[in-house]
């Protein structure tokens, strides 16, 4: 199929700096975990993304058949990570508001826009065999993340708690070949994967599919480090919630402002003598 491509990209991805940061012990592990919040919106969305994108029945496509297969296993992912927020001590109450400017902040952008891409790049593929493509795309970029850098920062994390993370840790590894199962025993899959004949229009978009899908997460981890940087594990959330934290958050106070002056403006204008009225 594609199979140097994504060799090739996994090669120049495991250098990401983000990964690099994740190993570097010498940098307070509570810095290196505080990004973990930053991932929900691309979780809660990669859940989706199977069941209602990527899944398409009923079908009698063999190809098709196996990413169905694939999706139901990929979309109950969500629930680790809902479990590892309260394992490592993280799952704080925030007000449904501020919950929404946290998943829709600036400094989360990064991972809004990752969902948003694959949701479009998926959606923008009918035939299955493309995007069985993306589907080992986005599964390279996961194993490669977890062996790279969040396994060890989830063994570490265990040392420190004394409780052990899903998401995060070997237990996802293990479940994460780097390829779509959906029956197929472990080593079987390459030499399946080499057996699809692709057309030579087909074969030029799926080496352009590869090269996408490994450029949003790019992007994504790039974002991810940044969030990082800034916060510590015990404060993983931006401080000052419910302060601006750019011009677009700053404009949208001002609305904000405004609908406020307009729910008040009914009990003042009752309180004002009837002349002024």
């Amino acid at each position: 199929m594609c199979w140097s491509s994504l060799k090739k990209k996994r090669q120049e991805f495991i250098h990401l700096p983000f990964f690099k940061f994740l190993q570097n012990r010498s940098i307070d592990l509570k810095k290196r975990a505080s990004g973990i919040p930053f991932w929900a919106h691309f979780v809660m969305s990669f859940k989706d993304l199977n069941a209602y994108v990527l899944r398409e029945e009923p079908t009698t496509d063999p190809i098709q058949v196996m990413i169905n297969q694939h999706t139901y296993e990929d979309a109950s992912h969500w629930v680790w990570y809902v479990k590892d927020l309260d394992v490592l001590g993280i799952d704080y109450s925030l007000r449904f508001t501020d919950a929404l400017r946290f998943l829709w902040s600036e400094e989360t952008q990064r991972a809004r826009q990752l969902s948003y891409d694959l949701l479009r790049l998926c959606a923008s593929q009918t035939e299955p065999v493309l995007r069985l493509v993306i589907v080992e795309a986005i599964e390279a970029t996961g194993t490669t993340a977890l062996s790279e850098g969040l396994v060890q920062l989830s063994q570490e994390l265990q040392e420190l708690t004394h409780k052990r993370s899903l998401y995060f840790s070997d237990h996802h590894l293990r479940v994460e070949t780097g390829h779509i199962q959906a029956g197929l025993e472990n080593g079987d899959e390459e030499q399946f994967f080499g057996s699809i004949q692709l057309t030579d229009a087909q074969r030029i978009k799926a080496f352009e599919l590869v090269e996408t899908v490994f450029e949003y997460f790019t992007r994504f981890y790039d974002g991810l480090l940044a969030y990082s940087q800034k916060h510590y594990l015990d404060c993983p959330f931006p401080k000052g919630y419910g302060v601006p934290q750019s011009e677009a958050e700053f404009a949208h106070s001002e609305i904000a402002g405004d609908l406020d002056s307009l729910y008040l403006e009914p009990q003042l204008l009752a309180q004002q003598p009837a002349g002024r009225k």
